[in-house]
């Protein structure tokens, strides 16, 4: 059997938050509200409402990542790339358990953890559209994918042309420059 060459961690900063236009997007696909949890976040960069794990709490560990809310079964993870796959196959294994998880990766087809938790185990999206995290000051340089990790959505793959509209982008843009008073983001609860 041929096995694909061990991957190299990064050294790139690993924690930059997901964009939320993109998160917007995302949850417009998965037709909710907000994420559950964020399974890998920090004060910094945390997206959901609800809570998050940081560094700390680490959801590895994490008894389950099934919903703890009931107004969403969804939860949000943008793991750290320099280590992928304990995150992809926490996923794999919390799907079976009924959990459901939208992760953000880079399409890194031809990595072992992508064979391995990935292949027969996601729903795939590829993403058509370059995503610029916040604080970066270009386009991220590889493809990336939204994995769907759920016993709800069948295996397999598409492309997904995610990027909003001008006129949304515009509006987006409006309301991330109203005043704090003003806005309608829900901040950041604590970690557990």
């Amino acid at each position: 059997m041929r096995v694909v060459p061990k991957q190299q961690p990064g050294k790139s900063k690993q924690d930059y938050q997901t964009p939320p236009e993109f998160l917007e997007a995302v949850k417009a696909r998965l037709q909710i509200k907000d994420f559950g949890w964020d399974l890998a976040a920090s004060d910094e960069n945390c997206v959901s409402p609800y809570g998050y794990y940081d560094e700390a709490t680490n959801s590895l560990t994490a008894a389950d990542w099934q919903s703890k809310t009931p107004e969403t079964l969804w939860q949000w993870l943008n793991p750290p790339y320099a280590d992928i796959k304990p995150w992809v196959k926490k996923c794999a294994e919390e799907s079976l358990k009924g959990a459901h998880i939208a992760c953000l990766v880079p399409a890194s087809t031809g990595a072992n953890w992508w064979k391995e938790h990935v292949t027969n185990d996601a729903y795939v999206l590829f993403l058509n559209g370059r995503i610029t995290f916040v604080g970066a000051t270009a386009p991220y340089p590889k493809d990336c994918a939204l994995l769907l990790y759920t016993p709800f959505i069948r295996k397999g793959s598409d492309i997904w042309t995610w990027k909003p509209s001008t006129q949304i982008s515009s509006t987006i843009s409006k309301l991330s420059s109203l005043p704090a008073s003003t806005s309608t983001s829900t901040a950041c609860p604590t970690s557990l």
